[in-house]
């Protein structure tokens, strides 16, 4: 027994260690392997734990898929998602590491067990090591799975262990004889089942049954809906103190005779543990055997039975041939193949939608495959680099898909990339789930899928300015495999690969199964590095959930910036914690406002798809509303009490009191983001009202907000510095201020004399306002995206450097309501533009129609809201559409 002096408690914590690893090795040795012994836990031995119970644990294809990789990190933070096994990184923990891993493994079994699990643990773990597993389950049940909470549920059944000795040693003097533990004095075990277990742990199939259903041996302890009656448990004992792990119950005789054929007895009812079974039955051996006589005759005759009606059935076989009436065989049905009613006729590169087609033209039986090889992948943007594409095509399945990460420089890299390979995983498992109508048979085998990602050197997984994000995507068939690699030098790299992937694999909707090509070659890199997509929350308040779907849409068309312009003069609609004035004078509303978590959460949604947060605040003016409460503001015009008589023009003085709290906003942005090596300190001159005067008011704003930014970020001034362009860097003073730094190009008018802007780095969105276009508050007209698809005009102006674009939306007159049918397709157009400006036409091609078409089907499969471009008939038949098109 354990001392209660508090200086044996850690020896009583290495004791319990020591024995939970001897336990975990006894369920490894007996349960797992069997024919070989194994004296430490180890990485290998989780993987062979997967390999054992893999069919029994996962309840579907997608649980499969993630468990297909020697790397089980990936799946258990994606199950338990607060375990935070990424805190024991260094050497010295990985023991601990392996502990904790092999402990939860052993849970996951036992509470996502369909049976198999349960019976291995009965039939070969001693009924107190049974006891032990199944306490520690039901502690950490009721607990969130964490490393502290392991570690609990693993000392509570030791102890549970200890306290049960403790009683039958005060019930029997005499240690040598064996006692009966009464139920008044030792409570049930209850045992969690998968439907009661915490909802880290709960899948969705997983709640159909109970974990416990597979435990039926007369050494496991009988079942009451999962719970386990420990009124049958006897304990031994000796006279002296005894380790836990020595502790040995056994079950109780069980009240049913030696001769009964009940499996098990339960003590609580009169029922034998069979239905329909009795203990008066289980007292008279005699009608054991009148029962296995009643079984014989069952057997007989049965077999009677079916011999009976397996002659008759041949005998009328001869009758059916005869009745059967000749049918008329096309073409094609002599070779094998049944034409349905509707099939896709491939037409100088189009698939059209054809009835009852003549059966000597080519045709395919779904619109994939008709895509594939009649007029290509269909990928958005389009590579600019080399490809190659086979006309062959392949069959693939979820369940049949294992990867592995090659190379990871490191840990942070290898989390992110987790997460990125599982939004993969479920787009895949997206499209198997689309229910197709009258499917045809497979007739290709569904190959092996083998995916392998490698991120050669970047060990930041955030994109910077340097990022590379070059790719390479590499498809090999090789008999019943697909080989797939994915290589970059980033994990933006990979991220784009992954996109590009998922693009080439469609759905056989003939079929029901995933289809790609057998060979593919792409090698993709952007055009432009900043690729982005600015949305005004200062105008109107757009919901965090319509900004989290924004960035799903983004990363569909590989656009990596996400400008977050969160304030205007209307409104300040972000909870700063150095300066809640600005909130409490900002907000429309309590429930319109951004807290901090709100903007770690699209941060976080946002690096692992590849894109970064920049939050620009409107400054210095006109700053409006939200800035009343700060002394040092002024106002052009005011009123005969002083005031200002419009405060949606006030703006802020240059005065170091405001330079500090600008300074305060900065750093905190700076925090939230992580983006430290580009930073918008807006300058804008944009305002609902006529405001005068706003240049004058800002003479030296650009020096000292530089000055403050660097100090904000550590020391370090940000690469890129970005403005909006106005006039005010048409004075000398402001232009040598920001020299071959980063201008927001938004009202720009062709001037080829002009070469104002060729000392700054450009960032354009002239033509690629996705707002509409105002005269006297009053919309006049949207640009389209073809208009924003053919702009080209901005690369022949003279700059420093062209650093990309961003298509750019004012909310005037928009909100949750209509966010989307504003973004999409014409951000999409945009992305492609920038992305793909080297090899990209001119104008809007046919082919662009078909690609920007196949593209919006799959953004609106990722839930995004996007404006169709022509009527759906067209999407069946686009030769016809496009007749007109060049």
């Amino acid at each position: 027994m354990y001392s209660d002096d508090p200086s044996c408690s850690d020896c009583k914590l290495e004791i319990i260690e020591r024995n939970w690893t001897q336990l975990l090795l006894d369920w490894l040795n007996r349960c797992v392997y069997r024919s070989k012994a194994v004296t430490e836990l180890s990485f290998r031995s989780l993987v062979d734990i997967i390999d054992k119970y893999k069919n029994d644990i996962c309840a579907d294809d997608f649980n499969k898929a993630l468990l297909c990789t020697d790397d089980l990190e990936p799946y258990i933070a994606y199950k338990y998602p607060i375990l935070r096994l990424r805190d024991l990184y260094e050497e010295a923990e990985l023991p601990k590491k392996i502990y904790i891993m092999t402990s939860i493994l052993l849970f996951h079994c036992c509470t996502n067990s369909q049976g198999q699990v349960e019976s291995d643990i009965c039939k070969e773990m001693r009924d107190d090591e049974q006891e032990i597993i199944l306490k520690f389950c039901e502690e950490l049940s009721d607990m969130e799975v964490t490393v502290n909470n392991i570690n609990t549920a693993i000392k509570e059944a030791f102890e549970m262990r200890n306290r049960n000795e403790t009683e039958s040693r005060i019930e029997t003097p005499n240690s040598s004889m064996q006692v009966m533990i009464s139920s008044e004095k030792k409570p049930k075990l209850t045992f969690k089942s998968s439907i009661t277990v915490l909802p880290s742990v709960v899948t969705e199939t997983s709640m159909s049954r109970s974990s416990l259903e597979g435990f039926s041996d007369i050494a496991c302890y009988p079942v009451t809906y999962g719970k386990f009656n420990t009124n049958q448990i006897v304990m031994s004992s000796d006279s002296k103190d005894t380790d836990v792990s020595n502790y040995n119950l056994d079950i109780q005789k069980s009240k049913c005779q030696e001769d009964c054929s009940c499996t098990k007895c339960l003590t609580s009812t009169t029922c034998c543990g069979d239905p329909g079974r009795s203990m008066v039955e289980c007292d008279q051996p005699m009608k054991k055997i009148i029962s296995q006589w009643n079984w014989k005759i069952c057997i007989i005759v049965s077999s009677a039975f079916l011999l009976s009606t397996l002659v008759i059935i041949l005998s009328t076989i001869p009758l059916w041939k005869m009745s059967k009436k000749p049918t008329v065989v096309k073409l094609t049905e002599q070779r094998g193949t049944v034409i349905p009613d509707w099939m896709w006729h491939c037409d100088n590169s189009f698939c059209n939608k054809v009835f009852r087609p003549a059966t000597n033209i080519s045709m395919y039986t779904s619109m994939s495959r008709c895509k594939l090889l009649c007029s290509g992948p269909q990928l958005w943007p389009q590579p600019i680099g080399y490809t190659f594409f086979s006309k062959t095509i392949v069959s693939l399945a979820t369940s049949k898909l294992e990867y592995k990460f090659q190379s990871i420089p490191s840990d942070s890299v290898n989390q992110y990339l987790a997460e990125a390979f599982k939004l993969f995983l479920k787009d895949l498992a997206r499209l198997e789930k689309i229910d197709t109508k009258s499917r045809e048979p497979l007739k290709e085998p569904v190959k092996k899928m083998i995916i392998q990602l490698d991120i050669e050197s970047d060990s930041d997984p955030r994109l910077r300015t340097n990022t590379d994000e070059a790719y390479m995507v590499k498809v090999d068939t090789e008999k019943h495999q697909v080989f797939i690699k994915i290589s970059a030098v980033s994990f933006c790299g990979v991220r784009h690969g992954l996109e590009t992937l998922s693009q080439l694999i469609l759905l056989d909707q003939s079929t029901g199964t995933l289809i790609t090509l057998s060979h593919t070659v792409i090698k993709d890199a952007p055009s432009y590095k900043y690729r982005g997509v600015m949305i005004d929350t200062g105008r109107n308040y757009i919901p965090v959930i319509d900004l989290m779907r924004t960035l799903d849409g983004m990363a569909t068309c590989k656009l990596n910036t996400f400008h977050w312009r969160i304030s205007d003069v209307t409104s300040f609609p972000l909870k700063l914690s150095k300066t809640p004035e600005l909130f409490e004078h900002g907000g429309y509303d309590r429930s319109m406002v951004y807290t901090r978590e709100d903007v770690k959460a699209v941060v976080k949604r946002a690096g692992i798809r590849g894109i970064r947060v920049l939050i620009e605040v409107a400054l210095p003016g006109p700053v409006g509303r939200p800035w009343s409460w700060l002394s040092d503001t002024s106002c052009p015009t005011k009123t005969e009490n002083f005031t200002c008589n419009n405060p949606l023009c006030l703006r802020l003085l240059m005065t170091e009191s405001v330079f500090d709290v600008l300074q305060n906003i900065y750093a905190e942005i700076i925090e939230l983001t992580k983006v430290d090596d580009i930073f918008h300190l807006s300058d804008g001159i944009f305002s609902l009202m006529r405001c005068n005067n706003l240049i004058e008011d800002r003479d030296g704003y650009l020096d000292k907000a530089l000055f403050r930014l660097r100090i904000a970020n550590k020391g370090f001034l940000p690469k890129l510095p970005i403005i909006w362009y106005s006039t005010h860097l048409s004075r000398d003073f402001e232009a040598k201020v920001w020299e071959k730094l980063g201008v927001q190009l938004l009202d720009w008018t062709q001037n080829p004399s002009e070469f104002y802007l060729s000392q700054f780095k450009v960032i354009h969105s002239t033509k690629w306002d996705l707002s509409c276009e105002m005269k006297k508050q009053r919309c006049t007209r949207y640009r389209t995206w073809q208009e924003m698809y053919s702009w080209k005009s901005w690369r022949n102006i003279e700059v420093f450097t062209i650093e990309g674009g961003e298509a750019v939306l004012w909310t005037d007159l928009v909100d949750t309501g209509n966010i989307d049918e504003h973004l999409w397709p014409r951000a999409a157009a945009v992305a492609e533009r920038l992305w793909s400006d080297m090899v990209a036409n001119s104008s809007a091609t046919k082919f662009v129609y078909l690609r920007l078409d196949t593209h919006r089907w799959r953004m609106l499969l990722h839930g995004v809201k996007v404006k169709p471009i022509w009527p759906a008939w067209c999407s069946f038949n686009p030769g016809i559409c496009l007749e007109r098109i060049p």
